[in-house]
C-alpha cells in the first residue's frame, strides 16, 4: 500500500511539474511581451508564487483534504494566464481587454489615430474628426497588432460615437458664367463643381422679348420673367443637386423666337438652401431708364435667410450696390453697338431674424431701361440627421516598400520588400522619363507579375508607367525590369497583407492624368502611383501616406512616388491628386481577404449638442496573425443636405470607443473552468482516504 501510494504520488508530481514548467515558461513569455516587468523579475516571482506553493500542496495533498481545494485554485489560477494571452487584444495580459477606446495618437499604424485599449482619456478637450463638421469624410481607429492564435469570438460589437452635427447655414459656394451672343442662356456655360443637396441658379439676362422655351429636367423657374418692355428681360432657374457625380457639366435653355441675341448667363451654388422650399419670397419688376434701379423687398417666414437682388440694364454700365450688400457680380457685355449692349448685377445678404427685407436700390453710371428681380432664399431649419456609417474590420495593411532609380540604362532593379511572406500581395510601378518613342517594358522571367495597366503619354516625346500586381509566393531578393531603350527609370514595390489573392485587385483606372475609380468591395486599399517629369518630390493627397517618392537622370527626369488608403466604404474613389505636375498617373483597388468585413452598422448623430450614440454590431468569429490589426471606419454620406458632422473621442467627456465580444474570461473568472473540478476532487480524495482506513483502526496520521 505504502509503495503504491509513493508510486502514485511520484507520479503526480512529475505530471503536475510538467504543466507548472509549461506555465512558467507561457507566464514568463507574457509578462515580457506586455511589458509589465522585465523576465528576470518574472522569473523569481513565479517560482516563489506559483512553482513552490505547488511542489508544496504535492506533498501535502496526503495530509489535507483542502490542500486539493488549494491546488485547484493555484493551479487554476496559472492556466487562466494562458487564457488571458489568447484574449483580445494581441499584446498580452496588460492589454487584455475588449475595450478599445480612440486617443488622439497615431504610433499604431499611420496615419489612423490608435484604439487603444486599458485607456482612460484624461484630456479636459476632445479631439474632432473631421476638423470641422462636413460631408463625404472618412476616419479610421487602428488597433495595435495581434498575435498568431488570437480570436475574437462572433457576437455583438458596440461603438459608443460622441458626435454633433451643425447646420453652417446657406453659404454660396462657387459661380461663374459668360457674355455671349445666342439663342441658348445655357450655350458655352459650364456649371460650377456641386455636391449633393446643393441648390444650383441660373440667372440669365437678354435683349429683345425672347421667352424661355424649355428647362432641362429638374429646373424650375423662380418667381416669373421679367420684362422691360422688348429691351432686356431677366430670369432665374434654381435645381437641388441629388446626384452630383451624375450632374450635368452644360445644361440647355433655349429662347423662343430662336433669334440669335446678347445675353449673360450665371451660375450660383449654394449649400445649406432647404431642398423643398428654396425660397422664402420672390419679387421682381420693371424699371425705367435712370442710374437708380430699386429691387423691391419681400417679407420672409424663417430667420436665416439669404437676399439675393439681381439688376439689369440695355446698357453697358458700372454698377453700385446697394447698402450693406456684397457685390456678387458686376458684368457687362458691350460689343455690337448701343441696340445690343446688356449688363448684370448680383448682390447678396444675409439677413437676421425673419420680416420685411425693405427694397434695396442699386446705382450705375448709365441711365437705361431695367429689370430687377428680388429672391430670398430659405434656410435648412429641421434638425439634421446625418446617417453615419460604422465599419469593423481586419484590414488590408501595407507591409513595407522599396524603391530605386537608374540613370540612362536599359534595367531597374526593384529589391523585394523587407518582411514579404507567401500570400502577400505586392504592387510594382516602374516608369521612364522622356523619350522620342514609346518603350517596350519587359517584366521579370522570375516570378508571374500580371500587368495592371501600361500607359504612354502620347507618340513622341513619351512618358510611360506601367503598374503590376504579384501573390508573393517563394520570393528573391529583387527583380528586374528592362527596357527596350536606355532610359531614365524609377519605380517601387509596396507589400499589403489580407488582400484576396485570387482576385487581388478590384477596379483600377489610369491615364495622362489624375483619374477615379469605382470600387466594388468595402474595405478597398487604394494605391495610387504618380509619375513626373522632375526631380521635386510629390506631396500626396490628403489622408493618404506616401511609401515612396523615387526619381532618377539630370534631364528627361523621371519621378515615380506611390501612396495609399483605405476606403472603407465600395464607390468612387474621387480624385487622388497630389501636389506636384502629373504625367502619367494610375490608381488600383485591392481587394480585401473574404471574411474581412466584421460588421457594419449605422450611427444617426442629429444636432449640434454633443450626443452619444451607440451602434450595436453583429461581428462574426475572426482568428488573427502575427501583424495583423482591428479598425473601426467611421464614414459621412455625400449628403451635404443633412450632414455636417464630427465625431469627438479622447476626453474626458466625449471616450468614443470600441467594445467587442472576447472568446475567453478575463481576471479570475478563469478560475471557473475548474469549479466543477473542486467537489468531484474531494469526493475522490476523501473516498481514497477511508478506502485506505484499516477495518476498526483509527485514521492514520
Amino acid at each position: 500500500m505504502t509503495r503504491t501510494r509513493g508510486v502514485g504520488l511520484i507520479g503526480l508530481a512529475i505530471a503536475v511539474a510538467f504543466v507548472v514548467i509549461a506555465l512558467g515558461v507561457r507566464s514568463i513569455g507574457i509578462a515580457e511581451s506586455g511589458q509589465v516587468v522585465a523576465p528576470l523579475v518574472a522569473i523569481p516571482l513565479f517560482v516563489v508564487g506559483v512553482w513552490l506553493p505547488l511542489l508544496a500542496l504535492i506533498y501535502a495533498v496526503s495530509r489535507r483534504r483542502t490542500a486539493v481545494v488549494a491546488l485547484a485554485f493555484l493551479v487554476g489560477l496559472s492556466t487562466n494566464l494562458v487564457f488571458l494571452t489568447h484574449a483580445a487584444p494581441a499584446a498580452a495580459v496588460t492589454d487584455n481587454s475588449s475595450v478599445f477606446t480612440f486617443e488622439n495618437s497615431t504610433t499604431f499604424s499611420p496615419p489612423n489615430p490608435n484604439m487603444r485599449q486599458n485607456y482612460t482619456p484624461t484630456w479636459p478637450s476632445a479631439t474632432t474628426c473631421p476638423g470641422t463638421g462636413g460631408f463625404n469624410w472618412q476616419c479610421s481607429w487602428t488597433s495595435d497588432t495581434f498575435t498568431t492564435g488570437q480570436t475574437l469570438s462572433a457576437g455583438t460589437a458596440q461603438v459608443d460615437l460622441y458626435g454633433s452635427n451643425s447646420n453652417a447655414g446657406i453659404i454660396r459656394k462657387s459661380q461663374g458664367g459668360i457674355q455671349h451672343t445666342s439663342n441658348d442662356c445655357g450655350a458655352g456655360v459650364s456649371r460650377p463643381a456641386v455636391a449633393n443637396g446643393d441648390v444650383l441658379i441660373l440667372s440669365c439676362t437678354y435683349r429683345t422679348g425672347a421667352t424661355i422655351a424649355s428647362a432641362p429636367s429638374g429646373w424650375s423657374l423662380v418667381g416669373a420673367q421679367a420684362d422691360a418692355t422688348s429691351a432686356i428681360s431677366l430670369v432665374m432657374y434654381a435645381h437641388v443637386v441629388t446626384d452630383a457625380a451624375s450632374e450635368p457639366t452644360t445644361n440647355s435653355f433655349p429662347l423662343t423666337p430662336t433669334t440669335s441675341v446678347k445675353m449673360l448667363a450665371y451660375y450660383m451654388n449654394f449649400s445649406g438652401v432647404d431642398n423643398a422650399n428654396i425660397t422664402d419670397g420672390v419679387a421682381n419688376q420693371s424699371t425705367p431708364s435712370a442710374t437708380s434701379h430699386t429691387a423691391l423687398g419681400v417679407t420672409t417666414t424663417v430667420a436665416s435667410d439669404v437676399l439675393l437682388t439681381l439688376h439689369s440694364t440695355a446698357n453697358c454700365v458700372t454698377w453700385t450696390a446697394p447698402a450693406g450688400m456684397t457685390e456678387v457680380l458686376d458684368s457687362t457685355g458691350c460689343t455690337n453697338g448701343a441696340s445690343t449692349n446688356v449688363d448684370m448685377e448680383i448682390n447678396q445678404l444675409a439677413l437676421g431674424a425673419a420680416g420685411a427685407t425693405g427694397d434695396k436700390t442699386a446705382t450705375n453710371d448709365g441711365a437705361a431701361v431695367g429689370v430687377t428681380m428680388t429672391v430670398a432664399l430659405r434656410p435648412v431649419t429641421a434638425p439634421l440627421t446625418c446617417a453615419l456609417t460604422v465599419q469593423i474590420s481586419k484590414p488590408i495593411q501595407f507591409k513595407s516598400a522599396t524603391s530605386n532609380g537608374a540613370a540612362g540604362g536599359t534595367s531597374l532593379v526593384l529589391s523585394t520588400p523587407a518582411g514579404v511572406v507567401d500570400g502577400d500581395v505586392m504592387i510594382a510601378s516602374v516608369g521612364y522619363g522622356l523619350t522620342s518613342s514609346p518603350l517596350t517594358i519587359t517584366p521579370p522571367a522570375a516570378g508571374a507579375w500580371t500587368l495592371v495597366r501600361y500607359t504612354q503619354q502620347g507618340a513622341t516625346n513619351v512618358y510611360g508607367l506601367a503598374v503590376y500586381v504579384r501573390v508573393a509566393s517563394s520570393e528573391p531578393a529583387s527583380y528586374t525590369w528592362t527596357f527596350s531603350s536606355a532610359t531614365n527609370s524609377a519605380g517601387g514595390i509596396g507589400a499589403y497583407i489580407n488582400v484576396d489573392t485570387g482576385t487581388p485587385v478590384d477596379v483600377e483606372n489610369g491615364g495622362n492624368s489624375v483619374r477615379a475609380a469605382t470600387t466594388t468591395q468595402p474595405g478597398a486599399m487604394l494605391v495610387a502611383t504618380f509619375h513626373g517629369a522632375s526631380a521635386t518630390a510629390f506631396t500626396p493627397p490628403a489622408g493618404m501616406s506616401e511609401r515612396y517618392d523615387r526619381f532618377a537622370g539630370a534631364s528627361n527626369t523621371v519621378d515615380v512616388a506611390q501612396a495609399d488608403v483605405i476606403q472603407a466604404v465600395a464607390g468612387t474613389t474621387g480624385l487622388k491628386t497630389p501636389t506636384g505636375a502629373v504625367t502619367v498617373f494610375e490608381i488600383v483597388a485591392l481587394r480585401p481577404k473574404a471574411g474581412s468585413l466584421l460588421g457594419t452598422g449605422t450611427a444617426n448623430v442629429t444636432g449640434p449638442a454633443l450626443t452619444l450614440t451607440s451602434v450595436s454590431i453583429s461581428t462574426a468569429a475572426v482568428s488573427f496573425v502575427t501583424g495583423e490589426r482591428l479598425q473601426v471606419d467611421v464614414t459621412a454620406p455625400n449628403d451635404q443636405m443633412n450632414c455636417g458632422a464630427v465625431v469627438s473621442y479622447d476626453s474626458t467627456t466625449s471616450p468614443s470607443k470600441l467594445t467587442v465580444a472576447t472568446e475567453v474570461p478575463e481576471g479570475a473568472v478563469g478560475l471557473l473552468l475548474l469549479a466543477p473540478a473542486l467537489p468531484i476532487g474531494a469526493r475522490w480524495w476523501s473516498k481514497r482516504r477511508r478506502e485506505a482506513q484499516p477495518a476498526g483502526g483509527n485514521r492514520p496520521r
